[in-house]
């Protein structure tokens, strides 16, 4: 529906110049991030093809706790998009997926979380009773996992994985 409707120029996503229409939207299980161009026609007709979605599939969409976050948009045009969407305007970061996403560099309480549940969950092994095999197979498979998936989204600081390789080393070699 989002597709035909971008070819059809009612609405436009973003990096329209790369791929026919522009990206549209991304979905994973029930959440869905939609991207639009910075035009209230085409936010309308946006919305009235989000009403349409509601009407043929019997879903409903809980704009409520949607949020609107807009990337060089004034403030008065974000305003006029809340309302269109009847939703509140969030801010950056977010979190999407457990990704924190921000469209600047990440700031370092934005990934300090993340560095502390990892920390947190190697502290807490009692690495005295593994072997070194075990040790291994044990941050293999529980804490590698976690940097591995998010290092795919985000590029690392080299103080976030140094904090994480050295509480990895700490729980390896048993506090030497």
């Amino acid at each position: 529906m989002l597709k035909k409707a971008a070819s059809q120029n009612l609405i436009s996503g973003l990096l329209p110049h790369v791929i026919p229409g522009g990206v549209v939207s991304l979905q994973y299980a029930d959440d869905t991030i939609l991207f639009l161009e910075n035009s209230t026609q085409k936010a309308r007709n946006f919305k009235w093809l989000l009403s349409c979605f509601e009407n043929l599939s019997g879903m409903k969409i809980n704009f409520h706790n949607s949020d609107l976050m807009t990337i060089n948009v004034d403030d008065a045009f974000a305003k006029e998009f809340a309302q269109i969407f009847c939703c509140k305007k969030g801010s950056f970061p977010i979190k999407y997926l457990g990704v924190p996403l921000h469209y600047d560099k990440l700031k370092r309480e934005d990934l300090q979380p993340i560095i502390d549940r990892i920390i947190k969950g190697i502290s807490g092994w009692l690495g005295r009773y593994l072997t070194y095999k075990w040790k291994i197979i044990l941050l293999c498979a529980c804490v590698i996992s976690i940097p591995a998936y998010l290092m795919y989204v985000i590029k690392f600081p080299k103080w976030a994985i140094n904090a994480i390789n050295s509480q990895m080393a700490h729980f390896f070699w048993g506090n030497l």
